[in-house]
């Protein structure tokens, strides 16, 4: 999370970070579709570069909301074990 806090330019705020990850995952899904469209379902090894670059920028993204309400991804992580076990 520090990485991510060193590589914003500005102080935006919590709509502006979650609508950045909405299209960060819809460039993942784009890159999925082009997988079927394109590739013939194979994965090629610049297909998955492009999958994972932008599974990155999602993450960087889910980081930075992270940031804004004050948790990490451990506690994500924590939180959902937790509730898929009630």
């Amino acid at each position: 999370m520090k990485f991510q806090k060193s590589t914003e330019i500005k102080d935006l705020d919590l709509k502006y970070m979650a609508l950045g990850l909405g299209g960060e995952v819809g460039e993942v899904l784009n890159e999925i579709k082009k997988l079927e469209r394109d590739d013939n379902n194979i994965m090629t090894p610049q297909r998955k570069q492009k999958i994972i670059e932008e599974m990155g920028d999602v993450l960087w993204y889910m980081s930075a909301i992270c940031n804004r309400i004050n948790t990490n991804f451990h506690e994500l992580v924590k939180n959902n074990a937790d509730k898929l076990l009630e």
